[in-house]
């Protein structure tokens, strides 16, 4: 078992940022760092090097070739700088600025000057050459205006040093498509040409200039938006460790800048009052320095300064001070009950109890240190009285979130049922698309497809040695990624079943890793999985023992990631509530694309459940205003554990709650269940251990509690009530909802209930009504077990996960 990870190491916030906040998106074009005093020159000093100089260099670029091709190149060489030479200047770089060709627009120059050389030799060539001998330094707008052939490759193996090497294998290692690892290796070199540098110079800041030059010359992409260079180097850069360990592992989120800085917290909202401003600073940095995290600074942040002051700045402008007027007050609550949207607002109560504490801090702290805080002490504006009936609204929300959960509750049969069909129909489209041919006419599901292939395809296909898995519907023309739907299918499918079996948080859902996965062999040689959960929100670690159908969830997910041969990927998560990034951790909800890779994001899972809920809606009604949410699914499993006959203590345990009442509020179910479930929960622990509590186990209370797991096995499967606990339902097994029917025994099902039947039509015969209402209520038991059973056998009770090679 892992260490448990205290919440303030865990919750800390981390260093600035090695990034300065001159990045941030919005505050203009980066200047670019300065050159360094002495920049590479891996052929020597070859600024205004003679022309018999350059053909040696060209020699050396590739050793051992045969004469034509060096003849080529030498010829190359002489055509551009002949043309070079009819331009003022002291050095190669001087002629090239003083030339048309550095500031090109578009490619017509080189058309011009192709033409003009074609005898001689190409001046394109030529030009890749003398970027190589660091002779030129083209910019980014001529980089990008004339795509000059095999430049990365040329300029990169030309410069000869060890990191570039190394830079070149982790490119070409990394799971990315081919088309994408070329665009690495353009962008590597594009940065370092463009910049004057050499590889040990290539710093984050380096980087993010040339991913905003790109933004600035480059054309936007195909919908419009204007797109960021090095995004795939970025990340390769990150994860070989080229980059300091605190650099964000993305170029989007490096362009945020530092996104721990309180006073910017503030700041994005204008307040007109700068004195207010600063004040609110200070108080969060106070916070802050308490023991505050930064999800819950952020919380009270956008509390005092877009709910309070922006708000009172726009009911009362004339207001300079903390002292309200109760008219003033009165304005700003009713305008915070209702969102700018016009829907009522249900967080009143938190807000009035912020800035409750925020004037009584104040207070106190003007007591102490009356020099500093004196000035800001005022009457408090929320009178005690504006939070009467607090615990009556909070009581009535949590009646409609139980009222929402038993509206869910008879939904999750219908959804798990409708992902394992998509999952199921998306692998049947995607194999029966791999076996057709480019432009062959195929069936699948009855439906009549064609095997897309464009242009698109053939050039993918050359570049990266693979192409997309398009469909076309023959009766509609639609076009399917049968990849992309397979692989947004299988990641619903894990997420929506780890959730409903687990009951964990989003949080703690998207932590699992390779690690969180251990195992615990009795004596008699059963092996039982559990899944180990990271401290989170509460700060507990915990265990779950996973079921057999977690269990095949777990294995599916590994076999995925592991399909290619290799260990699982060590990537970095990025907490989206602490904003900070993750030690490399084999995490399981990963998923890679051809231009990015990475963990699974909170606002995906969300996308997920709900594009899962939308796509079940033409079939189901009620899925058209009932919605699924990550939390719901944490309180169908606590409602499922109580009503199944869990003590609640066990329910809390399992799901990482410090209080029974924090349990208690999760559980749709009548109070009085609740009430009795918990007494005798008490009852029973008043009488067995009045004592000596938490004792260590005998050795016969511990052979008392392995043979406990043997006596739960029955004829069907296995009874699934908790360790000490009698049978709830007199050994009625097929009425007993927590009995795990064994899949071997489907067919015993089958017998049991035709005999069912046989028993029912002889109380018919004989007028046993009572008799009939039992069997009647046997029956639809029954069939739903056996329903269930039939789910999981589909299942393979077997999941090769392959032997992945050892990392290099």
């Amino acid at each position: 078992m892992s260490e448990t990870t205290s919440r303030t190491r865990r919750r800390a916030l981390p260093a600035p940022d090695v990034l300065n906040t001159r990045f941030v998106e919005g505050a203009g074009v980066v200047q670019p760092e300065p050159a360094p005093p002495n920049p590479p020159q891996p052929f020597g000093d070859l600024a205004a090097a003679s022309v018999e100089e350059l053909f040696e260099a060209a020699d050396m670029v590739g050793d051992g070739d045969a004469s034509s091709v060096r003849s080529k190149r030498r010829q190359s060489v002489s055509a551009i700088t002949q043309y070079l030479s009819a331009f003022p200047g002291g050095t190669w770089q001087e002629r090239w600025t003083a030339s048309e060709l550095d500031d090109a627009e578009d490619p017509i120059p080189f058309s011009q000057v192709r033409r003009r050389w074609v005898e001689t030799g190409s001046i394109v060539q030529g030009v890749t050459l003398m970027t190589t001998f660091r002779a030129i330094h083209p910019s980014l707008r001529a980089l990008r205006a004339n795509m000059l052939p095999n430049f990365a490759e040329v300029f990169l193996t030309g410069q000869g040093t060890a990191d570039i090497d190394a830079a070149l294998r982790a490119i070409e290692s990394s799971p990315y498509s081919g088309l994408s690892r070329r665009r690495a290796r353009h962008d590597l070199a594009a940065a370092l040409v463009t910049q004057k540098i050499a590889m040990s110079d290539l710093t984050p800041s380096a980087l993010l200039h040339y991913a905003w030059e790109w933004r600035r010359i480059c054309t936007t992409i195909g919908n419009g938006e204007v797109s960021f260079g090095a995004r795939v180097l970025w990340e390769i850069l990150c994860e070989t460790g080229h980059f300091p360990p605190t650099t964000p592992n993305t170029l989007r989120r490096a362009l945020n800048g530092n996104p721990h800085d309180l006073a910017a917290l503030i700041s994005r909202y204008e307040l007109r009052n700068k004195a207010v401003e600063r004040l609110l600073v200070d108080y969060m940095r106070i916070r802050v320095a308490d023991g505050l995290d930064f999800s819950s600074a952020s919380a009270l942040a956008r509390t005092l300064a877009r709910n309070f002051w922006q708000t009172i700045e726009s009911v009362n402008p004339d207001q300079n001070d903390l002292r309200l007027s109760p008219e003033t007050y009165r304005a700003w609550l009713e305008r915070i009950s209702v969102k700018a949207d016009g829907q009522p607002r249900i967080d009143t109560d938190n807000i009035q109890l912020a800035v409750r504490a925020f004037y009584l801090d104040l207070s106190a702290w003007a007591t102490a240190e009356p020099e500093r805080w004196g000035m800001w002490a005022a009457p408090n504006p929320i009178p005690p009285s504006a939070t009467r009936g607090y615990a009556v609204r909070q009581r009535r929300r949590q009646e409609g979130i139980a009222d929402r959960i038993r509206v869910l509750q008879p939904l999750l049969p219908r959804l798990v049922q409708h992902i394992d069909d998509e999952l199921a129909a998306a692998r049947r489209l995607l194999a029966a698309t791999q076996k057709a041919q480019p432009g062959e006419l195929f069936t699948c599901e009855k439906i009549a497809y064609r095997r897309m292939w464009t242009k698109y395809d053939s050039d993918r296909a050359r570049w990266d040695g693979t192409a997309p898995v398009r469909a076309q519907r023959l009766s509609d023309a639609t076009v399917t990624n049968a990849e992309l739907t397979e692989d947004t299918a299988f990641w619903t499918w894990a997420v929506i079943h780890t959730l409903r079996l687990t009951g964990v948080r989003i949080e703690e859902l998207l932590e699992l890793s390779h690690l969180s996965i251990r195992q615990y062999q009795r004596p008699n040689g059963e092996v039982i999985g559990l899944l180990v959960i990271a401290p989170s929100k509460t700060d507990r670690e915990r265990v779950i023992p996973m079921s057999a159908e977690l269990f095949h969830v777990i294995a599916e997910i590994i076999r995925r990631l592991t399909r290619t041969g290799r260990p699982i990927r060590l990537v970095r998560r990025w907490d989206q509530a602490e904003k900070q990034l993750s030690e490399p951790l084999p995490f399981l909800f990963q998923r890679h694309s051809n231009t990015a890779s990475g963990c699974i994001s909170e606002n995906v899972v969300t996308r997920m459940l709900r594009g899962a809920c939308q796509s079940l809606a033409p079939a189901d009604h009620r899925f058209s205003t009932a919605k699924f949410t990550a939390h719901d699914f944490r309180r169908l499993f606590a409602t499922d554990l109580v009503n199944n006959g869990v003590p609640i203590h066990i329910g809390a345990a399992l799901l990482g709650h410090l209080s029974l009442q924090t349990t208690r509020g999760y559980v749709a179910v009548f109070d009085e269940d609740v009430t009795r479930h918990y007494q005798q929960f008490l009852d029973n622990r008043r009488h067995l251990r009045p004592q000596a509590e938490y004792r260590p186990a005998t050795t016969d209370e511990w052979s008392a509690f392995e043979d406990h797991f043997d006596t739960r096995k029955v004829e069907l499967g296995t009874c699934g009530r908790p360790y000490g606990s009698p049978c709830q339902h007199e050994h009625a097994c097929i009425r007993c909802p927590v009995l795990r029917i064994n899949p071997d025994m489907i067919p015993r099902l089958k017998v049991i209930e035709q005999d069912l039947v046989d028993r029912r039509a002889r109380a018919e015969h004989e007028g046993w009504k009572g008799e009939i209402e039992g069997i009647d209520l046997t029956l639809s038991l029954l069939r739903q077990k056996h329903a269930e059973a039939l789910r999981l056998s589909g299942h393979p009770r077997t999941v090769h996960l392959g032997m992945p090679s050892a990392a290099p």
